[in-house]
């Protein structure tokens, strides 16, 4: 199954240093948290960014990327051509 993301939901680090991604939403407005999205790609389903005229693959990682945090799992895209489409820059949810 192919899920569309349109919009991120973030929230702070437990040490209050950065935001980071709690979840994200879809076209339909449905919030899915990091986990869900980790577990459902897993099972074989796709995640995509939708931004800007462009998608991108959302694909899962251990931990979130600033340096010291152990939010996990996590999840992010591959960068590319635009940021119009890169979890962290999509729209809040």
């Amino acid at each position: 199954m192919l899920y569309t993301v349109t919009k991120a939901r973030r929230e702070w680090s437990s040490d209050g240093t950065h935001r980071h991604l709690e979840g994200v939403c879809t076209a339909d407005g449905t919030h899915y948290s990091r986990k869900l999205v980790v577990d459902s790609i897993n099972a074989g389903n796709l995640w995509v960014t939708s931004g800007g005229g462009s998608t991108a693959v959302i694909k899962p990682m251990t931990y979130c990327p600033k340096q010291g945090c152990y939010a996990t799992p996590y999840i992010t895209t591959a960068p590319d051509h635009t940021t119009a489409n890169n979890l962290e820059t999509l729209p809040d949810c």
